[in-house]
Order: structure tokens, then sequence, then C-alpha cells
């Protein structure tokens, strides 16, 4: 039996399912980011998430954010309090969305190690029995011209993650230099597919590529370095992608990703994020409503797909 932490932090793959009945191997979690709850102090998002029925969660730990190391979670006595409010809750801390683009400039490079070193240091001590992953954007245009930048750089961060014994995932982006799996497997391949260094998994940003990107296949690409799967929709307005709330375009079923993440051996979360493109930018943006959604949505999937919540 694998369990769900026990598989992220071993690096290993479970065996393929051969049938959802095989539920007494694991299950996943259903979790949310507090990236789209800005609009209220970190406590009080913590409290809804508990209170929506999810199992799990992500704290956005950006500059100016909620969760902002250098302001709101700086001292040990606010750090203290969140550890025992996490405690309470009963859900799991399972990421903190961190900002780690890597940097040419050599001297920006060393604070950015001396950075994730402390990053490092926050997520054990607001979950010192089960730390969580750190995950983050790399950035760039263009991947043939960043690639190399990122493996030197990303092989300097893996040392301070063996050191520190961390654990942090790179997010494909469709916007940023590595945005298909396939990006993130060159980097991974080229430093020796490290244990504490895998890849978020995000189908938002496959959907609409040219040419098409199916489920299946990215699927299949992701599986041997994912530890954290991301899920929100997207749709076309004006000839653009657009973010929408997970199950809210109807453009894909997340079930199906659901369940072929689990049938390949997958246990971790699934972590609903709602996307800055909406609280930032819909005057209507109702946080408390978003929330409820995401839930209601993810539930409805993994319901359907068969995988357990746990």
């Amino acid at each position: 039996m694998i369990s769900r932490r026990s598989w992220i932090k071993t690096g290993l793959m479970a065996a393929p399912a051969a049938g959802l009945a095989n539920a007494d191997e694991g299950g996943c979690g259903i979790a949310i980011g507090t990236y789209g709850l800005q609009s209220m102090p970190l406590a009080p998002a913590i409290e809804l998430i508990a209170e929506t029925g999810f199992n799990a969660f992500e704290i956005t730990v950006f500059p100016g954010t909620t969760g902002d190391p250098g302001e709101y979670l700086k001292t040990k006595d606010q750090i203290s309090k969140v550890r025992d409010q996490i405690a309470d809750s009963g859900i799991r801390l399972s990421a903190l969305m961190v900002d780690l683009k890597p940097q040419e400039d050599d001297s920006r490079h060393r604070e950015q190690l001396s950075e994730l070193r402390t990053l490092i240091e926050l997520a054990r001590a607001l979950a010192p029995d089960d730390p969580p992953l750190l995950q983050t954007i790399l950035g760039g245009k263009e991947f043939e011209v960043s690639k190399n930048l990122f493996r030197d750089r990303l092989a300097d961060w893996n040392r301070i993650l063996a050191d520190q014994k961390g654990y942090l995932s790179i997010k494909p982006h469709r916007s940023h230099a590595m945005g298909v799996p396939e990006d993130a497997v060159w980097i991974l391949d080229q430093l020796g597919n490290p244990r504490r260094l895998r890849m978020v998994y995000d189908f938002s940003h496959y959907a609409f590529l040219e040419p098409e990107r199916k489920i299946d296949e990215t699927v299949a690409a992701s599986l041997p370095i994912t530890n954290y799967v991301a899920v929100k929709d997207a749709k076309i307005v004006d000839g653009k992608v657009r973010f929408d709330l997970v199950g809210e375009s109807g453009n894909w079923d997340h079930a199906e990703i659901i369940k072929a993440f689990y049938e390949g051996g997958y246990r971790g979360d699934f972590c609903c994020e709602v996307s800055s493109q909406i609280w930032r930018s819909d005057p209507a943006y109702d946080a408390e409503a978003a929330t409820k959604t995401c839930y209601r949505n993810l539930k409805d999937a993994f319901d359907r797909s068969g995988v357990p919540a746990v």
C-alpha cells in the first residue's frame, strides 16, 4: 500500500491499477489554493477552505499576498498561529505557491538560493510532521533560449533541496518558456531526474495549443515526473485563452484526468487554482462563492472518476 504522502516523498510510482476496485491502495486529495482568496486574511481563508469540505490546501506566499513570508508569516508567533490553525482544521497543507523564476544575474541567483532555503524552512515550520512541497513557474519566453539557464540554475536549486530535505515542483505555463510537459521532461532528464525536483501538471496550460494536445498524451508524458496536479478550466474569449473556475467551461472532463493519473499510480493532490485573470479583473468576483464552486465541481469529478478522496 502506498499512501498519498509516502508516494510524494519516496518518488516511487505505484504499480498501475488494474481497475478502480483497488481503492484501498490510497486515494488523492481535493485541495484549493489561497491564491484566489486574497480578499481575506489567511486565517479566515483557511477556515473557509476547511468548512467547504476540502481535505488539503495550498498557501500562496508571494510578496504582497496574505501568505507573504516578509509580512504575515515572518515572526515565530505568526507562524505558530497558522501552524496551530492547520493542525486544528484537520486538513493538510499540501503546498506553498512560490515565485522562483531562474535569474541570469549571479548575485540575484545567490539571493534566490537563500530564499529557497528560507521557504523550505517555512514549509517545515508550518507543518513539521508533513511539510508541504513548493511549486513555481519558471518564467522566460522561449524554451530554446532559456532551457540551459533553467537546467543550470535548477541544478543548484536541487542541491539545496537535497541538503534541506525539501521538495519543489515546476509548472509548465502556456505563456512562459517551459510551456508543455516535454519541456519539463528535458530539464529533469538533464538533471538525472532528481526525486526532490518534480513537475506540476495543469491541463489548462495545454488546452487549445496547436497542434492540439489530448489529455491522455499529456498525462502519459507527465506521469513519471509529476507529484502535484493543479486544476482549473480554460476557454476562448475574443480569440484569446481565458482561465475559468474548475468545471465551469465544460471544455474537458476533469474526471478523465483524475482517473488517468490514479490508474497510472498517482496518489498526490488535485489543487483548484483560481486564476488572477478572474479575481483581479472581475469586479463581481466572490471569493467564497468561487471556493464553493470549485469544491462542488471537483468533488463531482472525483465521484464520477471513482477515485477515493482522502
